[in-house]
């Protein structure tokens, strides 16, 4: 009896973890396609996503950045009374004389190109004055002030360039103090040389008393020009005295 109690008791349980382990697994066969469900629910939603930068209606359009000519004709028009007089009193010029902005321009756009300072100073002397065309020097002013004024991210170079100007002026200075120095010390050379010259071609300043030291010095006769002649050796006045 005790022994068939067993074996019941033992058959239950064994009944039961069957059991269990069933219902389990259907659960789980359940939840998985709940969970795949929300899953893809979430991922189908829309108002999940974040919404791009690109549709956002309030976002700015980018601004372009200006040019350079469009810089420099800003900073004309904010220094434009300044700069004005200060250009025309480099050229000399009344200011209603100056085509200040033109020139501004032009000059800015010259140093852009890296020319040499003596080219842009040619092309500037034909751009800035609306009368007369300024001096080297004149135009050089000029080409200061609209540097530091219109386009300052060129001074650099300007300084550059002007500073080599004159360095090499001294230099030709030099040189051309040399060249006249020689030329000076070459022309009293000349000079020196054609007066000895003209010195050895004059006669001798020789003087007879009479025929004897004429006759004792080799010279008779002596005709009229030679060293020593004189009338009062001629007495007869034919050109020739102290005849034998």
């Amino acid at each position: 009896m005790t022994r068939h109690k067993i074996l019941t008791s033992l058959a239950v349980v064994l009944l039961i973890g069957s059991c269990g382990a069933q219902i389990g697994g259907d659960t789980k066969d359940d939840d998985e396609p709940a969970g795949k469900s929300s899953v893809a629910k979430s991922t189908e939603d829309p108002t999940s996503q974040s919404p791009s930068p690109s549709s956002t209606p309030t976002e700015e359009a980018a601004v372009p950045e200006p040019t350079q000519r469009q810089v420099w004709a800003a900073n004309y028009d904010t220094n434009r009374r300044s700069y004005v007089v200060a250009v025309a009193a480099a050229l000399a010029l009344r200011p209603r004389k100056v085509d200040a902005l033109s020139g501004s321009l032009n000059a800015c756009r010259l140093l852009d190109k890296k020319l040499t300072l003596d080219k842009r100073v040619a092309r500037v002397q034909t751009t800035f004055a609306l009368t007369s065309a300024p001096t080297y020097d004149q135009a050089l002013a000029a080409l200061g002030t609209t540097t530091t004024t219109i386009c300052p991210e060129f001074t650099a170079l300007h300084q550059t360039q002007t500073t080599e100007r004159v360095k090499r002026l001294r230099v030709e200075e030099r040189r051309r103090k040399a060249r006249e120095q020689r030329r000076k010390k070459q022309e009293a050379q000349a000079a020196e040389e054609a007066q000895a010259a003209e010195e050895e071609a004059m006669p001798a300043n020789v003087y007879y008393a009479n025929c004897s030291d004429v006759e004792s010095a080799g010279a008779a006769p002596i005709h009229a020009g030679d060293p020593g002649y004189s009338r009062d050796l001629d007495r007869d006045g034919d050109g020739v005295a102290c005849e034998q």
